[in-house]
């Protein structure tokens, strides 16, 4: 579809909004600040909150002392793919490879009983021998794949059933419920992955091979290959089938927690079904803005829902308090800014945000996605078909007279492939030719192409067109469709009620967060795949009883997206869900009648809490600045750069690759020198692929004189002088180390490291003795996680950490691992409170005369930093 009209112009973000029902704000107030909040992709930092609170960062895109001594152990020191050419000792003809038989648990008696007490004892048994079977790898009959239970119609029965059966057998068994309530419990993907069924005691090559596979990965830790992904103006998806693409493989055996948004500087875990990380490494260099690291093999995959939320670090820049401020000096503009952003900050942290869906919710495209799924659910597949492959009539006369220089130029690269997608679909509906529509259609376009596909060998199916795409996109419209009406009737709900609770209101009883993924979950948000509140918590009406009580609060009342299984509330706000979906166009629906003839268009519904919260405490800190291009806050990539860099520097070596051969003897290397040689070769290119840019300064550290009296190039080497390294290099461009990254302790000749009793080592600079940072051994990404205070939490009423440079002027910088970062500060508990202006950090940049806002916060999952930074900034263009 054609995309729509840019968001980040204000007068078009709020109109956009408007449409969408995001019209209201939690603060009375009007904190009125504007700025730009994506001048680049990497002023929008999402990294990904670990299940037990901790952010994921990239530590190392080679691989790491992990993934290399497991690669040790699996080749014993040796190259698997080298060939020797040494004579071996012929292998016993008898000889046969035994895959190791692996213990099979037994379920305990209290764990039974439990089963019995939920399902009868029949199938309770049925299903306890048949979780023998799966740990046993023994051949499973066709018709006997599965265990069906007896129909469960309590909701939060099936819910237990569920949590139960994954807890008791770890996670072998999986069950889904159809619409009736019949549970099936069937063997997971990851406990029958390698399994002979179907050989003959799997004697054939083929069996023999998976076997040795399986004990391979065994030796490694597991099957599933798990890795941090670094990425840049690319979504997940995009980022994964591109790495499929490359490595051969489907991009189904990829699994994550949830997606990121594209128009940013993303970190998140992956894994991916039998790959090893020397195989992957190779990928760094040939992806644009795409890093892979800190590899690690467990036995098991992640799974969407496995993460504890978002971090975010916004840079905004160009900021303006409201009114303009022409008249005012910068230093005034930066004091008002700061007032607002402080007072914005306490507000949101003691009273939360309305938890609208954000713009990302409803796609990028001129039709929403919401319209998509109205249309799937009132069963108009083609209309549905019409509006994907909707071309606007400025696109379709570019197209006619071969217009494409518009297309190929601006920031946003994927313009170009805007038009050839229009070249391609116009094409198709003027010669219904699939082929030749395909072959200029850019392969991002992974609904287009399956519906052209579809629909050149069916022209009249258009249900089955719909269903050709990946189910991840059906999911997404008819979600969207749900986030749509739920943002209208928070709307509805606020300027109804405000904060109060009122009779009728609906609140969550058992709301459990470590729930399992929702069964029509999709992968429609920009941040996360699942909503946050829980699918199986039971929805209780409050009542007078509880009002005259103060038994709740506004954060505990939740609305419901449209569904089948969901209550509805009892007073104005569950007669406006019905006067709403029965307009012609919100779809002509009723939310009481929400099953679909075909399944996977049936909605169960589910619960989103009216009120936001950030996790932990909100930081910010004002910075003036005179380029837009100017990095405000380093990215895990510039880490990870800086850290090469440094080690380059020092000349230290880097472990030496599994992948790399190694000589023989030398009567091997005299018979295969070529050979050696095009493998070092090769090895050189590998590695100055992977090097940071030259900053242009050449530095010396040896002292050579050639002695060839015939004019040949031999030398001999005189002096060594380790005094001349240059270890950084000020990038005017951004303020930043030529190539920034995290370098080890020990890397940096200007640290020391000093133990103290209790096993924690000191890390103090020569340089400036003051920075003191904290380093826990036992965390592997120390250098940015509870370890190190890579940003400490300021006391508002003190100023902040700073550091003198050479010139004497004052910044508000601290240095992690030799990166300079912002210091930020947290908001006074005062929401009206005047903040001390005296940290403004007003830089060493005389010429400055912009400003620039730095945010750093924590959501929960599925809850919109956008939405954040609406009520943040306030109003900027008044609502009809």
């Amino acid at each position: 579809m054609t995309q729509r009209q840019s968001t980040h112009v204000p007068a078009v973000r709020t109109e956009t909004e408007k449409g969408l029902g995001i019209t209201q704000r939690s603060c009375p107030l009007n904190f009125s600040w504007s700025g730009d909040v994506r001048k680049r992709y990497t002023d929008f930092l999402v990294y990904e909150i670990r299940k037990d609170g901790t952010v994921l960062h990239l530590n190392d895109f080679d691989l790491n002392a992990a993934a290399e001594e497991q690669q040790r152990k699996y080749t014993n020191g040796k190259n698997p793919q080298a060939k020797s050419e040494e004579p071996t000792a012929p292998k016993p003809a008898a000889a046969k490879i035994e895959q190791p038989v692996q213990p099979i648990s037994e379920i305990c008696e209290a764990d039974r009983l439990v089963l019995a007490g939920l399902i009868n004892e029949a199938v309770t048994s049925k299903l306890i021998e048949f979780d023998q079977k799966v740990q046993a790898k023994k051949p499973i009959i066709s018709t006997g794949r599965n265990v069906a239970f007896d129909p469960i119609t309590d909701r939060t029965q099936r819910a237990t059933v569920h949590q139960e059966i994954r807890r008791i057998f770890s996670g072998r068994i999986e069950t889904v419920a159809d619409n009736v309530g019949v549970i099936t419990a069937s063997p997971s993907r990851w406990a029958m992955s390698n399994r002979a069924g179907g050989r003959q005691g799997g004697r054939d090559n083929n069996g023999r091979h998976l076997r040795d596979q399986a004990l391979s990965f065994a030796k490694l830790g597991g099957e599933f290959l798990h890795f941090t992904l670094y990425k840049e103006n690319k979504d997940t998806m995009d980022a994964i089938n591109t790495i499929a693409r490359l490595l051969k493989i489907k991009a189904s055996n990829f699994s994550f927690a949830g997606t990121k948004d594209r128009r940013a500087g993303t970190v998140q875990r992956i894994s991916v079904y039998r790959q090893r990380a020397a195989n992957m490494l190779w990928l760094n260099s040939r992806l644009l803005n795409v890093k892979l690291g800190d590899f690690k093999h467990e036995t098991r995959p992640l799974q969407l829902g496995q993460h504890g939320g978002n971090e975010f670090v916004i840079t905004i820049k160009n900021c303006m308090p409201s009114g303009g401020g022409a008249d005012r000096s910068v230093q005034q503009r930066a004091a008002l800014i700061q007032q607002s952003v402080e007072c914005g900050l306490a507000y949101l942290k003691h009273n939360g945000y309305i938890n609208y869906y954000g713009l990302q919710r409803f796609g990028t495209h001129a039709i929403g996605t919401h319209l998509l799924g109205m249309k799937v659910l009132k069963g108009d597949y083609e209309g549905v078909i019409e509006d994907i492959l909707h071309v606007d009539e400025e696109t379709t006369q570019s197209v006619l007279n071969n217009n494409h220089k518009n297309f190929g130029s601006g920031n946003d690269a994927n313009n170009r492939d805007d038009y050839f997608r229009a070249k391609s679909i116009l094409m198709w509906k003027g010669t219904k030719n699939a082929e030749k529509a395909l072959e200029g259609l850019p392969k991002r376009f992974s609904s287009e192409a399956a519906i052209i596909r579809h629909l050149g060998k069916s022209p009249k199916d258009f249900m089955g067109a719909i269903l050709s795409i990946t189910r991840g996109m059906r999911m997404m419209y008819i979600h969207a469709y749900q986030s749509y009406v739920w943002n209208y009737m928070a709307t509805r709900r606020w300027s109804e009620y405000g904060n109060k609770v009122v009779e009728g209101d609906l609140v969550l009883l058992g709301d459990d967060s470590d729930k399992p993924p929702s069964e029509d979950s999709s992968g429609s948000e920009s941040v996360s795949d699942l909503d946050d509140d829980s699918y199986y918590a039971q929805a209780h009406l409050v009542t007078a009883e509880d009002i005259a009580s103060n038994k709740y609060n506004i954060f505990d009342v939740v609305l419901p997206t449209p569904g089948y299984d969901v209550m509805y509330p009892r007073n104005v706000i569950g007669d406006s869900y019905v006067s709403f979906m029965k307009n012609e166009e919100n779809g002509g629906m009723d939310p009481y009648d929400m099953r679909r003839r075909h399944k996977e268009f049936s909605l169960s519904g589910n619960y989103r809490h009216v009120i936001g919260r950030f996790i932990t405490e909100p930081q910010y800190g004002i910075r003036l600045y005179s380029d837009d291009t100017k990095q405000m806050y380093p990215t895990d990539l510039d880490f990870c750069n800086h850290k090469k860099a440094l080690e380059k520097a020092k000349g230290r070596r880097r472990p030496p690759s599994p992948t790399t051969p190694r000589l023989a003897h030398w009567g091997h290397f005299a018979n295969n020198a070529e050979a050696y040689d095009d493998v070092m070769a090769a090895d050189r290119r590998r590695k100055a692929s992977q090097e940071p840019v030259s900053d242009g300064v050449v530095v010396t550290n040896e002292t050579w004189v050639e002695t060839g009296l015939d004019g040949s190039s031999k030398r001999v080497k005189l002096a060594q002088h380790d005094h001349q390294f240059k270890t950084e290099t000020e990038d005017s461009s951004n303020g930043f180390p030529m190539d920034t990254s995290r370098p080890p302790i020990e890397a940096d000749a200007s640290l020391t490291a000093v133990e103290d009793n209790t096993g924690v080592a000191e890390i103090s600079s020569k340089a400036n003795s003051d920075t003191v940072m904290n380093v826990s051994p036992e965390d592997p990404h120390s250098w940015y996680g509870a370890g190190i205070s890579a940003i400490p939490r300021s006391d508002p009423k003190a100023p902040a950490n700073t550091e003198n440079d050479e010139t004497g002027t004052s910044s508000s910088n601290t240095k992690v691992a030799g990166v300079e970062v912002p210091v930020l500060r947290a908001p006074s508990d005062n929401p009206i409170s005047s903040p001390n202006t005296s940290t403004l950090d007003f830089g060493d940049n005389q010429d400055a005369n912009k400003i620039a806002v730095i945010l750093k916060f924590q959501l929960k999952t599925s809850n919109y930093a956008t939405v954040v930074l609406r009520e943040l900034m306030g109003t900027t263009v008044e609502l009809a």
